[in-house]
């Protein structure tokens, strides 16, 4: 399996499926991330917190692959995130409201495993849908 294949397999098995009991297959002991926020730890244990944070949030949570550019030991993906705010998020009780933003996202990989990622997503999107940030319109008015 190419690493391009790995990381559209874990986009679809960890992510979107929410299989974590099969975080292992596709990430590595040493794994580490480089966010914006990144408090949820390094290696297996770390991804773990991060996947189970993500589906208490948002339990239908979905990646969609738009584009995957594979580079040697590198894998770049922009992805289409989706999903419903269901469960508290940073102290901000479930809203309901259906979301979608974009993330990219570079991952390294070795031996067949993701050993680090960085990147960023859409958080204002998110946010604007939330209800969190809002725009002024015409007249004064929120968008």
């Amino acid at each position: 399996m190419s690493n391009g294949q790995i990381v559209r397999e874990a986009c679809r098995v960890i992510w979107s499926e929410g299989q974590l009991e099969r975080i292992e297959e596709f990430y590595a002991d040493d794994y580490t991330a480089d966010y914006p926020r990144t408090d949820w730890g390094t290696g297996i244990d770390g991804i773990r917190a991060l996947a189970t944070s993500i589906r208490t949030e948002f339990p239908d949570y979905r990646e969609e692959i738009e584009e995957l550019i594979e580079a040697g030991d590198r894998v770049v993906v922009q992805l289409k995130i989706r999903g419903t705010h269901r469960g508290t998020m940073d102290g901000m009780p479930p809203t309901g409201r259906a979301v979608e933003f974009r993330d990219v996202t570079l991952l390294t990989l070795r031996n067949g495993k993701i050993i680090a990622q960085r990147g960023l997503s859409d958080h204002f999107a998110l946010y604007q849908q939330l209800g969190l940030i809002t725009l002024p319109g015409p007249a004064g008015d929120s968008v």
